[in-house]
């Protein structure tokens, strides 16, 4: 990663109830997922807000970016709009019984936080698995690769093209009227 996003938190250090307001691009190129380098075709914008709840500060707000993907139905590149919310705690504690495990946590150095890995973090939960650029894509075939969003192949049907695939026999175990 090497990136940081490092914010003052000074001003609000010694209010409990004050608050610091985000609202910036977050240098952030790609990020890796997975197996998988995922680049940003809009740069992600942080809207966020920091509060001295007296103990900790806690981060709130929005990440927000355009990614770039391959869909995993036909390998099409496309934009996908993303989203991510963030909800973590910062504070100066290093005991681990003292954070909270449905929050994510960040360490208060000095007087400053890097916001960065908890923008990374949002965007990442809300990565797609298996990204497609339309619901209704129809991949690619199976034999001959060919892109059945713009063409029509002349393979047979995948099922009855393979009958020794190792699964031809589940469908000895359907009744008749279920083929």
């Amino acid at each position: 990663m090497g990136d940081t996003f490092i914010v003052d938190v000074s001003p609000i250090l010694g209010e409990s109830g004050a608050t610091l307001d985000i609202d910036a691009d977050v240098p952030l190129c790609s990020m890796s997922v997975g197996d998988s380098e995922v680049s940003f075709s809009t740069p992600p914008h942080l809207r966020a807000m920091l509060a001295n709840l007296g103990d900790v500060i806690l981060l709130s707000g929005t990440v927000e970016t355009t990614v770039r993907l391959d869909c995993s139905r036909c390998l099409e590149t496309f934009d996908l709009p993303l989203s991510g919310t963030l909800d973590a705690v910062i504070s100066d504690t290093d005991d681990p019984d003292a954070r909270n495990e449905d929050q994510e946590w960040y360490p208060l150095q000095g007087g400053s936080v890097d916001v960065l890995p908890a923008a990374e973090s949002a965007l990442r939960v809300e990565m797609p698995f298996a990204p497609v650029h339309d619901e209704a894509c129809r991949g690619i075939c199976p034999t001959c690769g060919c892109d059945l969003n713009r063409d029509e192949c002349a393979c047979e049907p995948h099922a009855e093209a393979h009958p020794d695939s190792p699964f031809a026999s589940l469908k000895d175990l359907l009744p008749p009227d279920r083929e």
